[in-house]
């Protein structure tokens, strides 16, 4: 079991292929468990740590830990560390369309700070950044599932969609997992 790989997100040994995800392009996903991540997306998206702990308890006591109380405390352990749960930074660089201005673009931006981002689940901090044109936001989420959820429940929000209405050209779009912060 050396080389078996772990599902970052519930710790699930991932042996045989049909463990193991799909993104949406259907190609073999390495990070999640099927119980987890089908077709480039959460099963459970909303779903908390804590959540996924009570999920798992079934599957390893008594089989891996002698009780309840001994799994769960591993598992609290053991859970942040995997990328799922620890802090995530999404990365959104890009430039404005012809004709914004950047006073224009920082007011719609102060918008969706207020009445958006700062009320969704998982939202830490946010840097806006500036040079020679391109524009990087950067936002750092409590866990990856909220980043996600973050990206989705957006669309719904008016402040959000003047936001995006004024971006041009995505130069960049990536989540990641933070390691350390300073």
């Amino acid at each position: 079991m050396e080389n078996t790989k772990i599902c970052q997100r519930c710790a699930m040994p991932m042996e045989k292929a049909e463990d193991f995800s799909t993104q949406a392009d259907g190609s073999k996903n390495e990070d999640y468990c099927c119980y987890c991540y089908e077709n480039g997306a959460f099963l459970y998206p909303k779903a908390t740590m804590e959540e996924v702990i009570e999920g798992c308890l079934p599957h390893v006591v008594p089989d891996v830990f002698a009780d309840e109380a001994a799994a769960k405390s591993a598992m609290n352990k053991y859970f942040p560390t995997l990328k799922c749960w620890k802090k995530t930074g999404m990365i959104i660089s890009f430039k404005l369309k012809d004709g914004v201005s950047t006073e224009d673009f920082l007011t719609a931006s102060d918008k969706i700070q207020e009445s958006y981002l700062s009320k969704c689940k998982g939202f830490l901090t946010r840097q806006l950044m500036i040079m020679d044109g391109v524009w990087t936001d950067w936002v750092i989420w409590e866990t990856l599932p909220d980043a996600q959820n973050s990206m989705g429940e957006s669309e719904e929000n008016d402040a959000a969609k003047v936001f995006t209405s004024l971006i041009g050209e995505v130069l960049e779009y990536s989540l990641y997992p933070l390691e350390r912060s300073y």
